[in-house]
Order: C-alpha cells, then sequence, then structure tokens
C-alpha cells in the first residue's frame, strides 16, 4: 500500500536512512568495493550486533516491532541459496534472488545481535587462490522499527522470488507483477532546442494523447500491486524530472518509503541547491547524460552549459561525502564520430569528479535515422555519427583498459550483459591494445572492468570445467519476465522495445498479454521472437546478427524488412493493419523477416 514519509531534509544526507546501523563482527571477512559501494562477504554463518530497543532511539509510540534490514547479493542465479537469520532463538529462513537485493526480517525487541547462516558456498573453482568461504555479499545493515517498511521490502521479496522462479521454469503467463517498472516521469525538458540525437519530435508524436498526462502520487496509486511488488523503478521520459517541482518531492518520499531504487536520468543542468537537497541520502542511481569531456564538443551536442553541469557535480558529489554516499552519480557517455577522441578525457574526468561509476551506452541503432542538426558549428548528421559495430566492440575494449587504468567503475552497455570480450576476442583486445600500455587481455578485468559486481579472482585451468551458478537456466534475455515500461509512448516489455504492446492505460493487459507471453515462450525455448528482431536497437539482437555469419538469405531478409517498414511509414501504418490477419497462417516467413 502507498505510504508517504514527509522528512526534515533539513538533517542531511542521514536523514533519509532508517534506523540505526548495525555492526559487522565475527565471520565476515574484510571490506570490498563493487563500484564504490563496500560491501563484505559473509563465510558460511556471521555475525551482525546491534543496541537492544531500549538504548536505539526508539520511541514508546514504536511498540514492539523490530526489524533488521540489509542488502544481500546472492551469487547464484536459481534461487539455489538460503540465507536463515537467527536471533535469540527466532529463525527466518530467506530464498535468495540474484544480485543485489534488499531483505528484512523480524527480531526481538531485546536483541543484540543476529547470526547470518547460508545455505551454501560459492564453489572453490570460482575464487580458486581465495582461500576464504564466500557465502553472500552483505552491506547496509540496520535495526529499525517501522512496520509498514519491513511489510514494503518483504512483499518486494516475495514478489521478486516468486518472479525469479516462473522465468525458470518458462512460464509465459506469470502470477507475479514486474519487480523493474520503467516510468515516465516528466515529459518536457529544459534543453531547447533538444539535444541533437534525440528524436524529440518523433517521441512526443507517438506519446499522442498521453502527451500532457500528469504523474503524480494518484498514478502509483492506480498502478497498485504493480507499484507497491517493484523493487527498482527506472525513469525513461523524454523530459526533464528536475523541472517537475514539489511533485517529485513527494514522488521522492514515496519511493523511498517503500526501500525502493530508483534510477534517474537527468541532463544535470538545473541541479540546484536545493534539487541536490531531494537526493540527498536517497537510494537514487543517477545517470548525468554528459557525453563529453570539453565544453567544445558539449556545445555540439547540446549547448554552452558544461561549466555549469561540472560545478553541479562537484557540489552534489561533496554534499553527499564522496563516492561512499547516496545518491549514486554515474556519468553517461555514448560513442559517436563526434565525441570519440574524447573518451579517454571522460574516464579521466570521471576520475577527477569521483564518480560512483561510467556508463558506456549506445548511440541508438535506428535504419532510418533522419535526424540532422548544425550546433556549435559542427553539422551532426545522426546517420554519420552512428559507429560500425565492430568499432563499437574496440570502444569496449578501449573503455575498458581505460577504467581499469584510472581506477572508474565501468558499466558497459555496449554489449548489455558484459560479454563483447567472449564473444568478439579479437576485435574486444585491439581495443585494448589501442591504449598504451594496457595487457591484451587481462584474466577476470581490473577495478573498473565491469558491472557484474561478481569476484575476478584466478579461474579454475581452462582444461576443467566450471561449476555452473545456474545462470545456464535463464533465458537469453530476462526483460519480459521482470520489467514493464509504462509510457506516455505505449506500455513496452523493455527500453529497447521497437513497437507499444498497448496505451500507457493499458498495462496490466499488456502484462498477460498473447504477444508479450508468446515472447516469453519463445525466449524460454532459448530464441528470439519476431517482436525482439524488430527491435535492432537492443545490444543483445546486435550482438545475435553481428556474431553469426550474414548469409545472402539474411541479408535479403534484412533487406525486405528495411524497404517494408519505410513503405509501411509512408502508408502511416495502414499496410501493416492490412496484413495483420495474415500473420497468423505465415507467421514463420514473417517472423523470419522481422515483419
Amino acid at each position: 500500500m502507498l505510504r508517504v514519509i514527509h522528512e526534515d531534509r533539513s538533517k542531511g544526507p542521514g536523514s533519509r536512512e532508517v534506523g540505526e546501523p548495525a555492526a559487522f563482527g565475527d565471520g565476515f571477512h574484510g571490506e570490498e568495493l563493487d563500484g564504490s559501494e563496500a560491501f563484505r562477504w559473509t563465510g558460511r554463518e556471521a555475525r551482525l550486533s546491534f543496541a537492544p530497543a531500549s538504548v536505539a532511539g526508539r520511541t514508546a509510540s514504536e511498540g514492539e516491532d523490530r526489524f533488521l534490514e540489509l542488502e544481500v547479493f546472492s551469487p547464484f542465479f536459481d534461487c539455489s541459496q538460503r540465507l536463515t537469520v537467527e536471533a535469540e532463538g527466532s529463525e527466518t529462513p530467506v530464498e535468495l534472488v540474484h544480485g543485489w537485493a534488499p531483505v528484512s526480517v523480524p527480531v526481538p525487541p531485546s536483541a543484540t545481535g543476529a547470526t547470518l547462516r547460508v545455505s551454501k558456498l560459492l564453489p572453490e573453482a570460482l575464487h580458486r587462490g581465495d582461500l576464504r568461504d564466500l557465502g553472500v555479499r552483505i552491506r547496509r545493515p540496520k535495526v529499525h522499527g517501522d512496520a509498514a517498511r519491513h511489510a514494503a521490502v518483504s512483499r518486494q521479496h516475495v514478489n521478486a522470488v516468486l518472479n525469479l522462479r516462473e522465468m525458470l521454469e518458462g512460464r509465459a503467463e506469470l502470477r507475479s507483477t514486474p519487480p523493474v517498472l520503467g516510468m515516465d516521469l516528466h515529459g518536457v525538458c529544459n534543453v531547447k532546442p533538444p539535444c541533437v540525437y534525440c528524436g524529440w519530435d518523433e517521441a512526443k508524436a507517438l506519446e499522442g494523447d498521453a502527451v500532457d498526462t500528469p504523474f503524480t502520487l494518484r498514478t502509483l496509486e492506480e498502478w497498485g500491486d504493480f507499484f507497491d511488488n517493484s523493487a527498482t523503478l527506472v525513469n525513461c521520459s523524454i523530459g526533464e524530472p528536475f523541472m517537475m517541482g514539489n511533485t517529485l518531492d513527494a514522488l521522492l518520499d514515496a519511493f523511498g518509503a517503500g526501500g525502493k531504487t530508483l534510477e534517474l536520468v537527468t541532463n544535470g543542468q538545473i541541479l540546484t541547491d536545493r534539487n541536490i537537497g531531494k537526493l540527498l541520502g536517497r537510494k537514487v542511481h543517477l545517470y548525468i547524460s554528459l557525453d563529453a569531456a570539453t565544453t567544445e564538443t558539449y556545445a555540439k551536442l547540446r549547448n554552452d552549459k558544461f561549466d555549469r553541469i561540472l560545478g553541479n557535480l562537484r557540489r552534489l558529489i561533496a554534499a553527499k561525502g564522496g563516492p561512499s554516499g547516496l545518491p549514486k552519480v554515474h556519468l553517461v557517455f555514448m560513442p559517436m564520430r563526434v565525441n570519440l577522441h574524447e573518451l579517454e578525457g571522460f574516464v579521466r574526468l570521471c576520475a577527477e569528479l569521483g564518480v560512483d561509476r561510467m556508463v558506456l551506452r549506445p548511440l541508438n541503432y535506428t535504419e532510418e535515422p533522419r535526424v540532422d542538426w548544425v550546433r556549435g558549428g559542427y553539422r551532426f548528421r545522426y546517420a554519420d555519427e552512428l559507429l560500425p559495430w565492430r568499432e563499437l566492440v574496440r570502444v569496449s575494449g578501449r573503455a575498458a583498459a581505460l577504467a581499469e587504468r584510472y581506477r572508474v567503475p565501468l558499466s558497459d552497455q555496449l554489449g548489455f550483459g558484459g560479454d563483447l570480450a567472449d564473444r568478439f576476442p579479437e576485435e574486444f583486445a585491439r581495443g585494448r591494445r589501442e591504449v598504451a600500455g594496457s595487457d591484451p587481455m587481462p584474466p577476470g578485468g581490473g577495478d573498473g572492468g565491469g558491472d557484474t559486481g561478481e569476484p575476478q579472482p584466478p579461474l579454475a585451468p581452462a582444461d576443467e570445467p566450471l561449476p555452473s551458478l545456474g545462470e545456464d537456466r535463464l533465458p537469453p534475455c530476462v526483460e519480459p519476465w521482470t520489467s514493464l515500461y509504462i509510457l506516455r509512448r505505449g506500455v513496452r516489455p523493455c527500453s529497447y522495445g521497437a513497437d507499444p504492446l498497448a496505451p500507457m492505460e493499458d498495462y496490466r493487459k499488456a502484462w498477460s498479454s498473447p504477444t508479450l507471453q508468446a515472447l516469453r515462450a519463445d525466449l524460454a525455448a532459448g530464441r528470439l521472437h519476431a517482436y525482439c528482431l524488430k527491435s535492432e536497437t537492443c545490444p543483445i539482437v546486435r550482438k545475435m546478427i553481428h556474431q553469426r555469419p550474414v548469409r545472402r538469405a539474411g541479408r535479403a531478409a534484412r533487406a525486405a524488412k528495411a524497404v517494408w517498414r519505410r513503405f509501411d511509414r509512408l502508408g502511416r501504418g495502414v499496410p501493416g493493419r492490412l496484413l495483420h490477419p495474415l500473420k497468423r497462417p505465415l507467421g514463420g516467413l514473417f517472423g523470419r523477416l522481422g515483419l
């Protein structure tokens, strides 16, 4: 159930953190970093300690309820690892999903600690040379008396476990709701004219009558269990969220009250002191679209506000206490012809600012790029700025080497899965070699070598098969199970979806729609659905296209698809509607053509 906490923002970052911190004790290994986030591995068993209720700052109105909340990282993908929390004789078993997830368990008011036990350890072959027993990773353990928050976090966790089990079973029709919700917070932007690569006019045309639909607390109430069960919220609006004013304040309170993580994209130009204050201490991952290392290149992409943004970022990072504080600040670089020469300068800028992570993100591929601007004395033609796939792989290799050199955590989204080095080893290694003094392919990368958060010690000998953590049971793409993007331009199964499944208001129907069920069924069988093949901006699809030799028939099919799309657009979608009745009897042929 939606609940809003109005917090005292005058107290600084600490006012957003609920409860009192718990201390790491016996059984925990030393502090390590996942990017800029500190965590500790447990062994088979580990101990947390905390103050009893009588001296933990509780009030009489909080009653006897008390809860231990912590973020847990399980390395297993298949729900096979469990965590048991024991406090004063009471035991709570918790099923774990892969990756970082919040967990909340009740503890007795008089308890002064809790023992954590894991059901299985990370196989030794995956950390050979590291003699420690490795169970799960733990960060931000705390104890609080907020029963509503405990209920919200527990509900999200139950839904996430159900969702993963349904995916592992290959179910097409789901009882779970999406753990990740894509949102459309605001539809107006402060950069005018728009960024040179932004298809602003086309995006607004797709929004149609929904272009002015407001996003408020009422929206969250209407979403009901879809909002309540979600753990991560992703802002995908074609607009600037910090133009929302007080509405954003209320939404941030609602997100925080449920312990949710928010991914928020901004151009950073209006990160005023007031807007910075809204973010401090919150579980927000702030993505700043910068794409340049100098004033001159930024002016070719947007305007003359580059120095202002750097000033905003320095104030924000200082106010949150550096990389260890909240929100997390991620600086985004999309490699294009116009900025490719500034890749090293951008990595160096990330290091200088002390951002939490650099994000390498592809410029969306499109068959008919019509964007053509003159900005900052430079003619930006979208078609000329798109880099060929092999060159993108080399850029990925260069970025990995540079991130290691400058010790900058790197999230490489060019490959959408972090496996470009394995799929295209020659091109990736060539990119690394372009960075003077870097090794062609260091084992497991370096401090900034990826965003998976997995341990990177030496592995088993090449002739010895590595044990599985259950990742082989996952489909080629998990998005149709885990995510739903409810946008003004239509509901989509992922951020790369080519066509909407339904209008914005029909998101529940979309989640159980025949198209999305068929998409899940195909992915569960290990193949991409025709919907995916139409979404050629998706890195998974692009990897598949470029990894396999393109036969003559494949080239002909892609050419036919391009001609059909052009014809359908010229006909304002009428040809597609006329063709629709034939899609079921001729589905195989249409699927191969991507129609």
